[in-house]
This record gives C-alpha cells, structure tokens and sequence, in this order.
C-alpha cells in the first residue's frame, strides 16, 4: 500500500493536464535529440555541481532502470540547452516520467527525483516559472511538484526540497498564486504545499507572502483550489506559531468557518479540523523529524480528499478502502 500513495500523488499532479500526457509518445527522445544536434551538441557539457551533487546524482542513476536513464538523459540534455519549445517538451515529459517511474516502484521515483535535482537541471526550471506564457508557468510549476513530492517511507530523499527552495523557486512560485490561470495557481499551490514540509522552505514560502493569496484561494477559489489552499495553509501552519498569527490576524477562523458549515462535504471536515488547530494554544516547538514527519502526513492527508473528490468529479463514486 505504501509505494500506491506516491503513485496516486503523481496521477493528482497530472490529472488536470491532457496535454502533458500527450506528450509522452515513443518520438519524443528523437525530437529531443534533433534539437541537440542541431545546437552542436552542447548537452555534453556538465552541468555546475558540487562534489555533493555530483555524487548524489551518480548514485541515483546506477540504479534506475534503462529506459529512465535513456530518457532522463535526453530530458536534462535539453532542460539545459535546448530552446523554450523543446524544453516545454521535456518539462512535459519529466512530469510523464515521475508518473511512470512511480508505478514501477518507490525506489525508481527516489532515484528519478534524485538525479534530477542533484543533476544541476534546477536552474532551468526555475527560470522557467518566470515566462509570460501561462501554458510554460504551469509545465514548470508542476514540474516543481513532482520532484518536491517526498516518498513517506524513506528519509533517504529529503534533500530535494531543500534543493528547490534554495535555487530560487520560492519566490516566483508564490508570485504564481496570483495568475489569472486556476491551472497555473494550482500547480504552484501543490509544489508550494509539497515543499512546506520541509522546515526552512516552509520559513521562506511564509515570509515570500504565500498567506494572503492562498486565504483568498480558500475563499473565493473553485472547490478544488479551495481544498489545495487550505492543503497548502494546514501544511505551512504546521508547527509554525507565526504563520499562525498571520492567519488570526487575516481573518483564516472566519473564512474557515463558513467552509465548515456552507462548503462542500469534502471541504467541511478538512475546514473545521484547520479551524480547531488554529484555535489550540501554541504546543512546545517540534523537533526537525518531527516537522517533517507531522508536514508530511498533514500534506498526504489533503492528497486523500483530492483523490476522492476527482473520483467524484469522474463517476468512480466510492471505492474499497484498502
């Protein structure tokens, strides 16, 4: 049951994009290889690492299957050199390939994950959450998402948020949860809420002014934005006695509270246990793996109510609890 939850949180990353699936076909590699050639094979260049990285990403790709390793190769390639056009693809076909490699195992997600961040890719990505095309925001931003997702069952990956945050995504992520594309304000609400988990990335998201726009979300937002804000916010509160204050102080209890009486049924039991957390009195600092570990489960548990309002929204209705 344990590698379905990684699995079922990559179909969630995707499952709005028809376009990312699309994109996933057998000539991708070639048109990817096409546009290298055609750039004088700049790809062979390294990319800058530290030692750490270097070694980090070695280790991840020694054990990924051959087809990872074929395609990851083809995707960083590109990611670093190619033009905006090819690197829409190859954003579009790492989010394919995160869906993929989890369905092979936890242990091929790690290590795609692994290589990627450590492989020196971050930059590009990043730089890509800056376009003007929403369609390039959202590739990017769901991207981000994908490679801040942690497998709960091992501690063998926690690097990658920490990664994420400190080559620049924070910032422009944040500034995304203000576009006038719910596609593109949710993918950037899912990587923020994913990479929350982790202590310091959670400071900076708080201080880069995340608050106010997710409370908004959760106010006036669709449904689906409403119950990923409120992810998001429940996982940025987490052992946060600030980020607790702004909320108070911004009016979360009354927003909270007309979501638990007048809001969805997916939405009431999330919102009026928020609403309760945010009442107790501030409990004894957690430790670092207390954090995480208390984040994480707070974060897999909005993945839960995801999953079943998208069953809903398709026609699955209820299914067996495993």
């Amino acid at each position: 049951m344990r590698a379905v939850g990684i699995v079922v949180a990559f179909a969630l990353l995707i499952s709005s994009s028809d376009a990312a699936k699309k994109k996933a076909d057998a000539d991708g590699s070639d048109r990817m290889r096409m546009e290298l050639d055609a750039s004088g094979a700049a790809s062979e260049e390294p990319p800058p690492q530290t030692e750490e990285m270097r070694l980090r990403e070695a280790a991840a790709k020694e054990g990924l299957d051959y087809e990872y390793r074929d395609a990851l190769k083809d995707i960083m390639a590109v990611l670093l050199h190619g033009s905006d056009a090819s690197k829409d693809s190859a954003l579009e076909r790492l989010i394919n390939l995160a869906v993929s490699s989890g369905e092979a195992g936890r242990e091929q997600a790690r290590r795609l994950r692994s290589a990627v961040v450590a492989g020196g890719a971050l930059p590009a990505v990043v730089e890509t959450l800056g376009a003007t095309e929403p369609r390039r925001q959202y590739l990017a931003a769901a991207s981000l998402h994908a490679l801040a997702l942690d497998d709960p069952t091992t501690d063998a990956d926690n690097f990658h948020q920490n990664e994420i945050c400190q080559a620049g995504a924070v910032t422009p992520l944040v500034k995304l949860l203000e576009s006038d594309e719910p596609q593109v304000q949710s993918a950037a609400t899912g990587a923020l809420a994913s990479l929350a988990e982790n202590p310091t990335c959670q400071a900076m998201i708080a201080a880069q002014g995340a608050i106010s726009p997710l409370l908004s979300m959760a106010h006036y937002g669709s449904d689906m934005q409403k119950l990923g804000a409120l992810g998001a916010l429940d996982v940025l509160s987490v052992n946060n006695a600030r980020v607790k204050q702004q909320l108070t102080q911004e009016g979360a209890g009354n927003v909270l509270s007309g979501l638990a009486t007048m809001g969805s049924n997916l939405l009431r039991e999330e919102a009026r246990d928020f609403g309760a957390r945010l009442a107790e009195a501030e409990a004894a600092p957690m430790s670092a793996d207390a954090h995480v570990k208390a984040a994480r489960q707070t974060r897999m548990r909005y993945d839960g109510v995801r999953q079943r309002a998208f069953q809903r929204m398709q026609g699955w209705g209820q299914q067996p609890q495993e």
